[in-house]
Formats: structure tokens, C-alpha cells, sequence
């Protein structure tokens, strides 16, 4: 038998965890993840090389700088697809910043960026 769906309150949700840039999985459509983030400073440079990358803000402003392009500022309810392989680096500009993510299964954070600090494994809430 399949799951119920359930109602999920994206605030209640976010006010679970503290620590940023570690996404934390609140469902799946399909072969896609569906995650929360907090955004902090600024996020390690990287692209994902075969995955294109969902960012939608609940809270707080959020510029992605791009090494070929110009920037992008990110406002409560606004949202960007990164393209697959789009080099990017996410800064919080006036936080707390709330991050709705929504990629691939399986999807690293930091993508072709070298393991560190940042480089976290998910949970789900």
C-alpha cells in the first residue's frame, strides 16, 4: 500500500535542524529528492556535472555568484534552476536564509568541489 501524503509546514520543518549548508530530506517525487537547507557565509564553489539544481528561498535573500555569468539574488519566494555542470557558489546576503532544494537522488552537495566541511550526508526530517 502506498504512503499517505502528509501536510508539510516548510517553517516548523526548518526550525528542526541549526546547522547550515547541510540539506536535510523531507520527501521524494519519483527519482528526486525534495530538501531543506539553511544557508550561512557563503557555500564552497562546485558544480554538478550531470544534475541541474532547484533552489527556491523561503527566508532571507540569497545571491549564487556564477564564474561565466552574472549573479543572481534570490528573495522570499523567488527560485532558480542551476544547470547541470553551471560552475556556482551560494552566499547568504541577509539571513536566515531558508533554502527549498529539489534535486536528484542522490545529488552531493558540493557536487565536484573536494570533500570538506561542507560535505554533508543527508537525513531526513
Amino acid at each position: 500500500m502506498a504512503d499517505s501524503p502528509r501536510v508539510l509546514n516548510l517553517a516548523d520543518l526548518h526550525s528542526k535542524f541549526d546547522a547550515p549548508w547541510s540539506p536535510k530530506r523531507i520527501g521524494r517525487v519519483d527519482n528526486y529528492e525534495v530538501k531543506l537547507a539553511k544557508g550561512e557565509g557563503s557555500f564552497a564553489w562546485h558544480a554538478h556535472q550531470d544534475e541541474d539544481e532547484l533552489f527556491f528561498i523561503t527566508s532571507g535573500i540569497l545571491r549564487i555568484d556564477f564564474e561565466d555569468r552574472d549573479s543572481v539574488r534570490l528573495h522570499l519566494g523567488e527560485m532558480t534552476i542551476i544547470p547541470k555542470g553551471v560552475r556556482h557558489q551560494p552566499v547568504v546576503e541577509e539571513g536566515p536564509v531558508h533554502i527549498l532544494l529539489f534535486e536528484k537522488a542522490g545529488v552531493v552537495n558540493t557536487g565536484d568541489a573536494e570533500a570538506g566541511d561542507l560535505t554533508q550526508s543527508i537525513e531526513d526530517i
